[in-house]
């Protein structure tokens, strides 16, 4: 559960299936979200219950009562039909029992549990987007059932605590309560800041990549004997499932991975993927990827048992056998065929006879080794039936289920699911079946070229460029990725998508990992597209070559940039003018790395002429003009933004200005700079800790150890411990020593040596307290 995708959730008032599907996934309750397994409003009790909870969540911000979860178990159940009443008759009620008009939906959705669809009941409650106003509750106007133990009185105060509603009788109170959970969603916000992870399923030894799919159609032969094979006999530890892309191989596998997670037949599950490669001096690396090398496997599996990863290869893999010979252990390793490194496959085969391990592998091919092979064929006309009738329907296509044209559909797509999903997607934009599968059968062309030619044809001209750009990307790339390959405005791109999305070429998808919505397509359905490019003159190469730029920018400012990804709501960006004008600011820095100076500076100086009083536009041309080492005028710029900071923007401002004064030397300037970012940001631990690091070369060593001993204390409250913690140890004792105060500092190299020990995940910090010690 992530607290700051559950609050960005209430504040876009998500109420749609993958918002649904994701507070599922969360399996446990808080402030934020309740579960109940059924909803009742027939008796004064359950409606004052229930208007409580309401009331509660509305003064904790907002947030999601989920019908059709059991309790403390947390298991999608389901209800058996929807809820007698809607979103008007539950305002109603809530009028009823409170006196207070407040804002609730009531929307339903069925969704895909164990391979049944089962139908939940989504409330949701809103409430202020801005925290302060937070402060203000919605207080009870009117007695209800007041004389019974569960009424409610006028003047009552409900708010939540934890997975609790409770009565509270003071402001006090209800301040602690919001601050503690603001400052949880903040944490949680700066912790899922960078990269995210990519495990739909983090539990305990377990590590599961998402599905992938909604509804799983068909196979079920192939499910039970890829099951059984990887329970059965130990002495074959290798299950190959094989066969040509687009059968359904790794969908497959993803079923029977999250069938074993279920049953528990694993102390531990690995779940990993390989896609393209690329060589770096480490050795074969992808791209954005989770499994690329045999070094990476390997540390994969010592990092989810907490092990310390040895310098050399050979003591890695002599830890990992170690592992896998005193737990059960499924390696799952989806797309091998893509995997460079044949190292792995020979590690796998290798496996000593005490070892526990079995390992669930996809690929196009045999790999020739001692392993069982289960090779993944084309539908059957039963399966292709029934997957024809469950796709168009959940594509919400009404595409025609006849016996006889199935046949046809299995004929002409070779049995292939993907294939047939694309044919349903051609049958939205012509109803005449028989001409559909008359262009697409061929027995000089292959099938998915003229299912993917027809479809094409038919696409605007923007929608055919934004399909082609999507194969450029690594992985589903978001709306502001894609306007900054292809320069064009959100609008057009949506509109582009909306297009694609309507005749099943591209997917909206909400990552339950981080909550950020992208947009994706089928490898084949990408590979295609991008043989389209050569139409296109030399767009494909400006895209790729706009976006790399913008990506080796982001590296090279990770630490401040990465804050970044929202940036319109995040600097409450809401003319057009300034939004074009940000988009502005970031290719002029795209430029300028690219060595394009003099347009660089051309376009920076549109960003300010279309913004002139935009904190944020002068702020990045302070920032561009500092990499231009034009420091006089970074300065200028980064104190015209200082005078018209506005609470969004202030923390930005004044860290670009604190670091042109670091850069001048102006220690005193730097401190003031940065006490100002603080006072903007006064949770963050990098400005206040970078805040401390200037106090004390200032020679402010006191000041230094305040603020280094605030971020300790409030580290003190995490487990495990992080290294944040040590860090800001080092600097204190630092300091200390600095003041002459040596019996503190040692006293503070004791308590971080007790940290190191009691959270052995920080070993390979230690050095930072070790080369303090006399």
């Amino acid at each position: 559960m992530n607290l700051s995708v559950i609050e960005r959730m209430i504040r876009e008032c998500d109420l749609s299936l993958d918002a649904l599907r994701y507070l599922i996934n969360c399996r446990g309750e808080c402030e934020w979200l309740d579960y109940k397994e059924m909803l009742s409003l027939d008796s004064d009790k359950q409606l004052a219950d229930f208007t409580k909870d309401i009331v509660a969540m509305k003064n904790m911000g907002g947030g999601y009562i989920i019908v059709g979860v059991t309790d403390k178990e947390w298991v999608p159940v389901g209800i058996a039909s929807p809820l007698p009443f809607d979103t008007k008759m539950v305002k109603d009620k809530i009028l009823k029992a409170s006196g207070l008009t407040l804002d609730v939906y009531v929307v339903h959705h069925t969704l895909d549990v164990k391979d049944v669809q089962r139908l939940f009941a989504l409330i949701f409650v809103r409430s202020s987007k801005k925290r302060n106003k937070r402060r203000m509750p919605s207080i009870v106007n009117k007695d209800y059932c007041k004389s019974m133990p569960y009424g409610l009185s006028r003047g009552d105060i409900y708010v939540r605590d934890g997975d609790s509603t409770i009565k509270v009788t003071s402001a006090e109170k209800l301040e602690e309560l919001l601050d503690s959970l603001e400052s949880q969603a903040d944490e949680a916000a700066i912790m899922s800041s960078g990269a995210p992870s990519p495990f739909a399923v983090k539990d305990g030894l377990y590590r599961l990549l998402e599905k992938g799919y909604d509804t799983f159609v068909g196979r079920d032969q192939l499910k039970d004997t890829v099951y059984r094979k990887v329970n059965e006999d130990p002495r074959i530890w290798i299950i190959n499932v094989h066969g040509p892309g687009g059968v359904g191989k790794s969908a497959l596998v993803n079923w029977v991975t999250y069938k074993l997670y279920e049953d528990k037949c694993f102390e531990s599950i690995i779940h990993l993927t390989a896609k393209e490669t690329i060589l770096t001096p480490d050795g074969i690396r992808p791209y954005s990827r989770t499994l690329y090398s045999l070094e990476d496997l390997l540390d994969h599996i010592l990092r989810l048992f907490d092990e310390n990863i040895p310098i050399t290869l050979e003591e890695r893999k002599i830890k990992v056998l170690e592992i896998l010979s005193a737990w059960k252990t499924l390696l799952v390793l989806d797309n091998m065929e893509t995997v460079s490194d044949g190292r792995i496959m020979a590690f796998v085969q290798e496996f000593p006879p005490d070892c526990m391990a079995k390992v669930l592998i996809t690929s196009r091919h045999k790999s020739g080794g001692w392993e069982f092979a289960i090779p993944v064929n084309e539908f059957s006309i039963d399966e292709a039936e029934h997957f024809l009738e469950v796709k168009s329907k959940e594509m919400n296509i009404d595409f025609p289920l006849s016996s006889d044209i199935a046949g046809s559909v299995l004929k002409v797509s070779g049995g292939s699911p993907l294939a047939m999903q694309w044919i349903i997607g051609q049958y939205k934009l012509d109803k005449n079946i028989e001409k559909i599968l008359s262009l697409v059968f061929s027995e000089e062309s292959p099938v998915l070229e003229f299912s993917f030619r027809n479809i094409w044809e038919r696409l605007s001209p923007n929608s055919k460029a934004i399909l082609a750009v999507l194969s450029i990307f690594d992985s589903p790339p978001t709306l502001q990725q894609l306007s900054i390959a292809t320069e064009w405005a959100f609008e057009k791109i949506e509109s582009s998508l909306y297009e694609l999305g309507d005749v099943t070429l591209v997917t909206k998808n909400t990552q339950a990992t981080d909550g950020n919505v992208v947009y994706s397509a089928l490898p084949i359905t990408l590979q295609f597209a991008q043989h389209q490019f050569h139409t296109m003159g030399d767009f494909e190469v400006r895209c790729r070559q706009r976006y790399q730029k913008f990506d080796e920018q982001i590296r090279l400012q990770a630490s401040e940039v990465s804050k970044f990804s929202s940036t319109y709501e995040r600097y409450g960006l809401e003319t057009d003018n300034e939004k074009k004008a940000a988009i502005l600011c970031t290719r002029a820095q795209s430029e300028m790395f690219s060595g394009n100076a003099e347009n660089a500076d051309a376009t920076m100086k549109k960003a300010r002429e279309l913004a002139p009083h935009s904190p944020y536009v002068y702020a990045m041309s302070a920032s561009y003009e500092l990499a231009r080492n034009r420091v006089g005028l970074a300065l200028e710029y980064a104190k015209k933004a200082c005078k018209i900071v506005n609470k969004k923007t202030g923390e930005l401002c004044y860290m670009v200005l604190a670091r042109i004064l670091y850069v001048q030397r102006d220690r005193t300037g730097r401190v003031d700079a940065l006490k100002q970012a603080l006072s903007y940001s006064p949770d963050d631990v990098v400005i206040r800790h970078q805040y401390g690091v200037a106090l004390s070369r200032a020679g402010l060593y006191a000041k230094a150890i305040e603020e280094f001993s605030a971020i300790i204390e409030k580290e003190k409250t995490h487990f495990p411990a992080r290294e944040t913690m040590l860090m800001a140890l080092k600097t204190r004792v630092i300091n200390l020593r600095k003041l002459g105060m040596d019996k503190e500092a040692d006293e503070d190299i004791t308590f971080a040596n007790e940290v190191i020990a009691n959270n052995p995940h920080l070993e390979g910090q230690a050095y930072h307290i070790a080369e303090l010690e006399h």
